[in-house]
């Protein structure tokens, strides 16, 4: 299935990551442009500059990262959100298996998955169903 003329932000502040994310969508034979975000603070900014334009159609969001964590950008997120034009939704991607953390991605309305690093085939599936 070709998906196209769509964006979706990745934001970890792990290169590697990044990378791997783009060979993943390239090796599914997705025509997804990914704008990787090494900070949630440079994110929300470049979100809030485009808040009455090309939106992505997802966010795949790290949790664990330095001065602004996921959950940082969550709250960040809901303040900006009122301006955009539409929801962007959210997978949290993360190497915590944590049972809080996966209860409160459970409570947060702007998290539609939890995906634990690293990706494969079905975290994959996951990822289609929101492009």
């Amino acid at each position: 299935m070709t998906k196209s003329n769509k964006v979706v932000y990745v934001i970890d502040d792990d290169e590697i990551f990044h990378f791997i994310v783009k060979k993943m969508f390239g090796l599914e034979g997705w025509d997804v442009v990914v704008s990787s975000f090494l900070s949630a603070e440079e994110a929300i900014e470049n979100l809030g500059s485009f808040a009455a334009q090309n939106l992505p159609c997802l966010i795949i969001l790290d949790m664990n990262m330095q001065r602004m964590n996921g959950w940082d950008f969550i709250e960040a997120y809901r303040e900006l959100k009122q301006r955009l034009q539409q929801d962007v939704p959210i997978i949290m991607c993360s190497s915590s298996m944590n049972i809080q953390d996966m209860e409160k991605v459970k409570k947060t309305p702007e998290l539609m998955a939890y995906i634990t690093k690293p990706l494969d085939k079905s975290k994959m599936k996951v990822i289609e169903e929101y492009l």
